[in-house]
């Protein structure tokens, strides 16, 4: 459902999602992603990338995690890639597809 990994070159976090992220499934997202290490000893510098490649649906659950995280990561250090297009929709309707940077 969830991985990470972090790249030090790069200095970017990159937490990658997959299956269905739905109301149950994202509710727990957000409990996983502050408890992972990785997040707790994030650095100012570090970026934030959720990738959501082998995501087919978000709920809108999902979407106020993204929102939390991309105010925590601060302007600039916060990207979703790899949205399917059902997904970036979903995004797109809810007017933060431009906000979130999301590709």
């Amino acid at each position: 459902m969830v991985n990470f990994e972090y790249n030090n070159e790069e200095k970017t976090i990159k937490v990658i999602f997959t299956g269905r992220l739905d109301y149950m499934a994202a509710g727990e997202l957000n409990e996983i992603i502050q408890s992972e290490p990785i997040m707790k000893n994030r650095h100012p510098e570090d970026s934030l990338i959720f990738d959501i490649g082998g995501v087919d649906y978000i709920a809108s659950s999902f979407i106020r995690t993204c929102v939390i995280h991309a105010k925590q990561a601060g302007a600039g250090k916060f990207a979703i890639i790899n949205c399917q297009p059902l997904v970036k929709k979903t995004f797109k309707i809810s007017g933060l597809d431009e906000v979130l940077n999301i590709s």
